[in-house]
């Protein structure tokens, strides 16, 4: 019985390590071979996006990116052509 419990346990160990190793091997691959090519952490905080404006809606209040909001004349925005022609009204 404790021949069977170690085998298991042992078999357990070797799957983990596997796993690792390919996890590892991914990681680098994606970081150009090394996991420190690009300064460690300081190089990944520059791989991320970039934050979008976010404007509320005249009409509503509601908060959006920017890129979606629908303007008027007057240059108000709006988060949908129904508020900017309620708000017109």
């Amino acid at each position: 019985m404790k021949l069977i419990i170690l085998i298991v346990i042992a078999l357990a160990v070797i799957v983990w390590l596997q796993r690792l190793k390919k996890n590892l091997g991914r990681d680098r691959s994606a970081s150009g071979g090394s996991p420190f090519a690009k300064g460690g952490a300081a190089g990944a905080a520059n791989e991320l996006p970039q934050a979008e404006a976010m404007v509320a809606c005249a009409q509503c209040g509601i908060h959006f990116p920017a890129s979606e909001a629908f303007a008027d004349a007057s240059g108000a925005v709006f988060c949908s052509a129904e508020h900017r022609r309620l708000h017109s009204s």
